[in-house]
């Protein structure tokens, strides 16, 4: 009956293993990757290969963290205790990955196939900077950006979307995540700046993130009043180039990193509905322009 008063070492490891979560700890990236998803989920039409490549998506995501563990990105102690338990995780999420992915593949036309490749070539490039160490680097972070927003491109085609229209989600998330991205590391960076060269540096970098949300807001704004209905979505990106505006404008500290981070997922939430909203108009648009004795453009 020793196993009545277990060793108090032995207990707390057994405690620290089972309690660790093989899923991904960097929530921003979960915003990268559902709201795309979610986009076109909502926004269009899906089918069955909409739905399979979606948890394809989702699975071939959750399996970073376990590939982490194996690296030993999450420290060696990490790697001697989880290896176990993080190759069992990799080897269902890959399956899963495989199984789902595949069988979307199947049942979606020629052009889903090219855009999905397009979105795994991406996801391969992320994978190695992985394996090198650079995931956390600006180009890693950026990589990890397009690859997760151009998941749009093959799940919006699956689900009826025209190929403006998704190449434009697929952009609007890919600025939004690059802007929420940079607003972050531009505020650490302040904090951690201590001579007048890097205050000068980060101060040169705020102006041109500055510089690029008027940009997107300009681009926004002009989108609705184009010829191309496709791109009426890129006013979506709005209110998160303005919430970037506002914070680059206001040099937030690293003790309202929490704060920003849900003042970007409010934005986000306006840019899904807005996105989402504009897709259903745009489809409402298609359905009745044809039946008109004129062009609408």
């Amino acid at each position: 009956m020793r196993w009545i008063v277990p060793h108090p070492v032995l207990s707390q490891q057994r405690m620290t293993t089972s309690e660790r979560s093989m899923v991904p700890r960097e929530h921003g990236a979960y915003a990268e990757l559902l709201f795309p998803i979610a986009t076109v989920l909502l926004g269009g039409s899906p089918t069955t290969s909409t739905w399979l490549l979606s948890v394809a998506a989702v699975a071939c995501f959750v399996s970073n963290e376990p590939l982490l563990v194996l690296l030993g990105e999450r420290g060696t102690r990490t790697k001697r205790q989880e290896s176990s338990r993080a190759k069992r995780a990799l080897l269902v999420f890959v399956l899963i990955a495989l199984g789902a992915g595949l069988a979307g593949l199947v049942l979606a036309p020629r052009g889903v196939r090219i855009a999905a490749g397009f979105t795994i070539l991406l996801g391969g490039g992320l994978v190695l900077t992985a394996i090198q160490g650079l995931e956390r680097t600006m180009f890693g972070e950026a990589l990890a950006a397009a690859a997760l927003s151009s998941v749009a491109i093959p799940l919006g085609l699956s689900a009826g979307l025209g190929i403006t229209a998704t190449i434009a989600v697929a952009l609007i998330w890919l600025v939004a995540s690059s802007l929420g991205t940079s607003i972050v590391r531009l505020t650490v960076a302040r904090t951690k700046s201590r001579t007048e060269e890097a205050h000068a540096k980060v101060a040169f970098k705020r102006g041109l993130l500055m510089l690029a949300c008027l940009v997107v807001v300009a681009v926004g704004v002009g989108a609705p009043f184009g010829s191309r209905v496709g791109l009426w979505v890129l006013a979506a990106a709005v209110p998160v180039a303005l919430v970037v505006l506002v914070m680059a404008a206001l040099r937030p500290t690293t003790r309202r990193l929490r704060l920003m981070g849900w003042s970007l997922v409010a934005a986000n939430l306006c840019s899904l509905i807005a996105v989402v909203t504009t897709l259903k108009i745009i489809q409402d648009f298609e359905a009745v322009e044809p039946t008109l004795p004129f062009p609408m453009f």
